[in-house]
C-alpha cells in the first residue's frame, strides 16, 4: 500500500504541475505533446515486458503497468485541458467579431475560425463554442490576453468538470496497487535472500572433510 500511494501521489503531483504550466506559462498543446510522448513510451516497455517475461506474476505486473499508464494519460489529458478552460473562465476577455472563413477540420485536426476583431485586426486558429458558425456571423470571442490559453468563440466558459480527470487517477491508484505489491515483494525478496558462494568455491564441509583424510594419511605415514 505504501508503494502504490507513493507513486499515486506522484501522478497527481505531475498531474498539477501541468495545470499550472498550462494556466500561466505554456500553451496547452505543447504538453500534450510531451505527455503523448511519455505514455506512449511508458506503454511500449509494458507491452515490450509482457512479451519478453513468461511467467503468470509478471503478466499481472505488467497489466497492472498498463493499467496505471493508461490511467494516467487520461489524467493528464484533462489536466491540461482543465486548466485551458479554468483560464479562459477566470481571466477571458469577449471582444466583439465577425467570423471570416471556417477551417473545418479532419481525423487530424479540429474545426476552427477565422474572425475580424472590432478593432479591424484578425484572429486565426479561434476553438469552436458551441455552435457550428458560419462565414459573415457576428459573434464574440474569447481571449486570453495575458496568458497563453486558445481563444474561443462565444463567451467565457464555465468552470471545467472534474469526474473524468478524477477517474482517470482513480484508474491510476488501482494500477498501482497491483504493480506496487510486486515491486514489493520483489524488493524483500531481494533483501532476505541468502548470498550464494560463487560457483567455482569449495564449500565449506568438503574443505574440512578434505583437511581431515590429509592428516589421517599423514598420520600413517
Amino acid at each position: 500500500m505504501g508503494l502504490a500511494a507513493v507513486m499515486t501521489g506522484v501522478v497527481a503531483g505531475l498531474g498539477w504541475l501541468s495545470m499550472w504550466v498550462v494556466y500561466h506559462w505554456a500553451f496547452l498543446y505543447v504538453v500534450e505533446v510531451v505527455v503523448m510522448l511519455a505514455a506512449a513510451a511508458v506503454l511500449f516497455l509494458a507491452l515490450a515486458a509482457a512479451a519478453a517475461y513468461q511467467p503468470a506474476w509478471w503478466k499481472v505486473s505488467v497489466a497492472s503497468f498498463v493499467v496505471f499508464a493508461a490511467g494516467w494519460l487520461v489524467f493528464e489529458q484533462y489536466c491540461v485541458s482543465m486548466a485551458d478552460q479554468q483560464a479562459l473562465h477566470d481571466r477571458g476577455t469577449t471582444v466583439p467579431a465577425v467570423v471570416v472563413k471556417v477551417h473545418k477540420g479532419d481525423q487530424n485536426s479540429s474545426t476552427t475560425v477565422e474572425v475580424r476583431l472590432a478593432d479591424g485586426s484578425r484572429q486565426g486558429g479561434v476553438e469552436l463554442g458551441d455552435w457550428m458558425p458560419r462565414t459573415g456571423d457576428q459573434t464574440v470571442v474569447t481571449l486570453d490576453r495575458s496568458g497563453p490559453a486558445r481563444s474561443r468563440l462565444g463567451p467565457p466558459p464555465g468552470p471545467p468538470d472534474a469526474a473524468a480527470r478524477n477517474a482517470g487517477l482513480a484508474t491510476v491508484a488501482v494500477g498501482s496497487l497491483g504493480l506496487g505489491a510486486h515491486l514489493t515483494g520483489l524488493l524483500e525478496t531481494a533483501l532476505l535472500r541468502k548470498p550464494r558462494p560463487p560457483e567455482d568455491t569449495t564449500p565449506a564441509g568438503h574443505r574440512r572433510r578434505r583437511r581431515l583424510r590429509r592428516r589421517r594419511r599423514e598420520l600413517r605415514g
